[in-house]
This record gives structure tokens, C-alpha cells and sequence, in this order.
């Protein structure tokens, strides 16, 4: 189990949105928080003081933790989408990485919600400050990058079209396959993390996962 933590965060003039998911998930010892700035800002004095005010809160909650800066270019859409890659891509594998998406410039808030979902299974937790309530709430990711294995097609369009909890006899009378073929489908989409499964009753039951939803939705869309 990982212990350490970094958290990822664009940081704009509102602070809250950077110390608030921060504050609601603790903060240890180990930990790093890295703050996300535009590599060029129009009011350097404000986004500065910004960063003092978030470095003195984490400094009261645990000294020991550490913040660092990371400058991330704004020239293209590509280029900040790379640079937030690259930062999700360089944290530590033993660490546990919690991306912030409440807030920040929308030059760098974007392109990292792009970045986060393609590099969705390198971000453990990704934490969002809602504007509604002033919450801070977890959303998990869709994984973006997932494929449908050819010969599981049947058994995937099947499980969309339900759009609710299936049997694995229910997936094999719909699809005229075989029990046996349709549970190492079920496996290999399970893996995939289109599906999820439901082992609570006696058989077990499929459901789609919003992964999969959106990858549905992405290949119907497709001319």
C-alpha cells in the first residue's frame, strides 16, 4: 500500500482550491505537493503571493512536507497538454497520485484534465472543488486509452445495449455463445476496465462501466 502521497495542482488567485483537497486528505511528512503555473503570467506579484499563502498553510499543517513549482508552457494547447503529461509521468510510482482539478488558469486546468485521462491509470485519486457547495469530491476517471477486444464485440455491444446488470447465462442466450466463451470475455473486458461485476447474489452479474459507456459512445460516433 502506498503511504506517500503528491498531490498535482494548478494554482490560480483562489488558494482554497488548491489547500482545501489537500486539508481534506492529509497531509504527511513524505508528502509533495506540486503547484502548477503558467511558464509566463500577467500579474506575477499576485500569482507569487498566491504561492506564499499556499506554502505557509501546508508549512502549519505539516513542516515536513515539501511544494515545489512546475512551470508549464501555455504556448499551444499541445504543448501544455505534454508538459502535464510529463509532470503526471515523472511522479514517483511508490507514490500516491492525487491529481486537483477544482481550479487554477483554464490554460493549465484543461490540458491537465487531458493529461490526467490519458495517463488515467498512473493517477490514483483525482480530487475536484465544486463550485456549487464549496465540497471537495472525488471523481473517478473513465480510462480513455481502453480498447474492446475484437472477439469480445458481441459481448461488450450486448452489456451497452442492457444498460443494467446481466447474467453471464442472460449474455450467452443474447449473444448465441457459450457460457464459457462469454465469462473469458467478461474477464477480458473486466480487465480492460469496461465492465464491472456484481459477485454479492448467487450468479454473477454485469454491468457496464462508465469507461466503457464512453468508449461506446466514441465508436458509434466514429464515421
Amino acid at each position: 500500500m502506498k503511504h506517500v502521497r503528491t498531490y498535482i495542482s494548478p494554482i490560480g488567485y483562489d488558494t482554497r482550491r488548491v489547500t482545501r483537497p489537500v486539508v481534506k486528505t492529509g497531509l504527511g511528512a513524505e508528502d509533495t505537493v506540486v503547484l502548477l503555473r503558467p511558464s509566463e503570467e500577467s500579474d506575477t506579484e499576485q500569482a507569487m503571493q498566491a504561492v506564499a499563502d499556499v506554502e505557509q498553510l501546508l508549512q502549519e499543517i505539516e513542516p515536513m512536507a515539501s511544494c515545489s513549482i512546475e512551470r508549464i508552457s501555455t504556448e499551444t494547447f499541445e504543448a501544455t497538454v505534454r508538459d502535464c503529461c510529463t509532470v503526471l509521468a515523472d511522479i514517483d510510482s511508490d507514490s500516491n497520485a492525487i491529481v486537483s482539478l477544482g481550479g487554477g488558469p483554464r490554460d493549465v486546468l484543461l490540458p491537465l484534465t487531458v493529461a490526467a485521462l490519458v495517463l488515467s491509470q498512473t493517477v490514483d485519486n483525482a480530487l475536484f472543488f465544486s463550485d456549487i457547495d464549496n465540497t471537495v469530491q472525488e471523481w473517478p476517471l473513465p480510462d480513455l486509452t481502453a480498447g474492446v477486444p475484437s472477439r469480445t464485440t458481441d459481448t461488450f455491444e450486448t452489456i451497452v445495449t442492457a444498460g443494467d446488470w446481466l447474467s453471464l447465462s442472460t449474455i450467452a442466450d443474447e449473444t448465441g455463445q457459450s457460457k464459457s466463451t462469454v465469462i473469458r470475455h467478461v474477464n477480458d473486458l473486466e480487465d480492460a476496465g469496461l465492465i464491472e461485476s456484481d459477485t454479492s447474489a448467487k450468479a454473477k452479474r454485469i454491468r457496464i462501466a462508465f469507461s466503457g459507456e464512453l468508449l461506446s459512445l466514441a465508436r458509434t460516433s466514429s464515421p
